[in-house]
Parts: C-alpha cells; structure tokens; sequence
C-alpha cells in the first residue's frame, strides 16, 4: 500500500509524495491551526527532523502533478502548514 503525500505550506508550491505505508490518518492535518484532525503531532514527528526543524529524508518531493495523475498510490493525505 502507498499514500500520495499533497503537501501546502501556504509559502511554497504545492508538494507530492509517495511513500510506502498507510498515511491516511495524516489527511486533514493542519498545524498551527485550532481545527486539525488530531494527528499533527504525529505528522510532525514523522515530517520533520527534531534537531534541525528540516523535512526527514522521506523520498522525492515533487510539484509535479503527474504524480497524482499516475495513481501509483492507494490512499491520499492532504496536509497543511500554516506559518
């Protein structure tokens, strides 16, 4: 099973990425913002590097979106960072 990753950080592009598991929990998150859906501390941890405040080495992110049109993924989350 794969999740396609749609990533906004209102700053930048919209992101892509496919990674192997089920991330579906993480869709509708929303951090630094009063409505989510609970999982933004997870999504943190799993998105970025403790230390550095970077994006872990997850795989390619991409603003391609050929990646959605490939549907080489099963389910789909769509988070936001609000700065």
């Amino acid at each position: 099973m794969k999740t396609l990753i749609i990533y906004n950080d209102i700053e930048s592009p919209i992101q892509f990425l496919v990674v192997d598991g089920d991330y579906s929990r993480f869709h509708g998150v929303t951090v630094n913002a009063v409505n989510g859906n609970g999982f933004e501390d997870e999504f943190c941890d799993w998105m970025f590097d403790k230390k550095t405040g970077e994006r872990n080495h997850l795989g390619q992110w991409s603003s391609d979106k050929s990646i959605i049109e490939a549907k080489d993924w099963d389910k789909v989350a769509i988070c936001t960072w609000i700065p």
